[in-house]
């Protein structure tokens, strides 16, 4: 077994293209989940980012760590580089957190694309690979309910929230919501599964790369796939037909559906059964960490348990037996993606490009891995360098965030006025705004928080800080 990687972040909010990581905790941990070495970062808050009260409120720290860390963030983001490129250099690691799939891990890659460093997806090449913690603690729950405590949240459904599963199985490695304690959370967690559900563990590891999940599905001709609804795990019977032509997706048939049914509809009337309810077809993210189980999760549940073996096999040799029926879905399939794309033509500030843009030219990252060798000075005479326009953009940005007197005054006023007029935005945007910001702390000083002083205090710290980040940009 590889090493593994625990990471978590404390951010700004929970905007990944806009918020900004302040707090991280990476620990690394031999096979059984011991650690081994254990990191923490902490950086300052960026001139030209405003944080959500919200998220302020959840990590609790203070306008005065938020100011006056030693650490600027751009100095965060190549130390925890640096510190991953070590620890995997000869050992490939699973890099793994709790719902760090949807979350930490496209705040790293954001902070990587924004800070110019060329390898964006450091944490799953090189043969690393990503597990979501959280994807087979709701895995094993379902396949043994006795694994380990849950408690009910306010809509009364079992809460897979990390704090939630902490205080039901009296894990407590300190103050929730801190980096490095939701790491050891995380880990004390998954020793619970690792040991209890050793079967379920070992699943989860065995499909924690997209290469993994295709050799997956590929080999079984039918398999568990477990999605998440309302606070339980609902297991679906699959057969893979086919690869999404856009999102590379893997499409399934679920089999409690007789195919046979399906075959000589036209075009159109396939197209509204597949929109229809209950789904005919179940999709695979295979970059998404999934836990895939053998069939028989699935076959012994009620769903699936009154359709035979022979009959299971049936349905599946009629999905193989018609390539045309299958080609006829991906075509569907396909033109509604290219619809649902044709309808959205907001135009992406260069934050949002980093999938959508395609890969830096080779040229562009040896640019960038010169950008961090040389003093602040000479980074400026890089901008031009890049061929394109984002990377430039960035580079300039960095600067501003680092070392603004370095800046020629007339690209510092550009970036400066760029910044004062989307942080002062009175319309609904993609970041927090001045306006935004203090909507919500004047909602939280009248309702949730109006008999509890110490909260008080702790907003009215945020609010003079913003104010502050006002009137900076108001002069701009």
């Amino acid at each position: 077994m590889k090493q593994i990687i625990v990471k978590d972040y404390e951010t700004t909010d929970g905007r990944v293209n806009f918020g900004q990581v302040i707090q991280a905790g990476i620990l690394v941990t031999d096979d059984n989940l011991k650690v081994k070495q254990k990191h923490e970062l902490r950086c300052r808050l960026k001139p030209n980012v405003i944080p959500s009260i919200g998220a302020s409120l959840v990590h609790r720290a203070t306008v005065d760590q938020l100011k006056n860390s030693n650490m600027s963030h751009y100095q965060m983001v190549m130390e925890h580089y640096k510190i991953i490129k070590d620890a995997t250099k000869d050992n490939p690691s699973f890099m793994a957190g709790f719902n760090n799939i949807a979350f930490d891990l496209e705040f790293t890659r954001r902070m990587y694309f924004k800070n110019l460093i060329s390898d964006v997806y450091q944490t799953n090449t090189n043969g690393n690979k990503h597990l979501d913690i959280l994807n087979v603690a709701r895995a094993s729950k379902f396949a043994n309910n006795n694994v380990f405590k849950t408690i009910l949240s306010d809509k009364g459904r079992v809460s897979f929230k990390l704090a939630d599963l902490c205080k039901a199985n009296s894990i407590d490695n300190g103050t929730s919501h801190d980096a490095i304690t939701d790491c050891l959370n995380t880990i004390s967690l998954a020793e619970i599964i690792y040991k209890k559900t050793p079967d379920i563990w070992n699943a989860a590891l065995s499909t924690t790369s997209k290469k993994d999940v295709e050799n997956f599905i590929l080999k079984n001709k039918v398999y568990t796939s477990l999605e998440y609804f309302y606070g339980r795990s609902v297991p679906f019977a699959c057969h893979h037909i086919l690869f999404h032509e856009q999102y590379k997706w893997s499409i399934n048939w679920d089999l409690k559906v007789d195919p046979s049914k399906y075959l000589e509809m036209d075009r159109q009337t396939l197209a509204k059964a597949i929109d229809s309810s209950p789904k005919i077809i179940r999709t695979v993210r295979q970059n998404k960490s999934p836990v895939l189980l053998n069939s028989d999760y699935a076959l012994k549940t009620d769903n699936y348990s009154k359709i035979t073996k022979n009959e299971i096999n049936r349905r599946v040799k009629i999905l193989d037996d018609n390539p045309k029926f299958i080609e006829l879905i991906g075509l569907i399939l396909s033109d509604k993606a290219k619809e649902k794309m044709s309808m959205d033509q907001t135009e992406l500030l260069h934050e949002e490009t980093i999938y959508v843009a395609g890969f830096a030219s080779e040229k562009d990252k040896a640019i960038m891995n010169k950008f961090h060798e040389v003093e602040w000075k000479e980074k400026v005479n890089l901008i031009d360098k890049f061929s394109e326009e984002r990377f430039q953009y960035f580079a300039e940005c960095l600067i501003y965030e680092e070392s603004p007197e370095s800046l020629p005054k007339s690209i510092y006023d550009k970036i400066h006025r760029s910044f004062a007029q989307r942080l002062l935005s009175t319309n609904k945007e993609k970041w927090e705004t001045t306006a935004s910001f203090f909507n919500e702390v004047d909602n939280l000083r009248e309702t949730k928080y109006k008999d509890n002083p110490e909260i008080l205090e702790v907003i009215e710290d945020y609010n003079k800080h913003v104010m502050e980040i006002q009137t900076r940009f108001e002069n701009a």
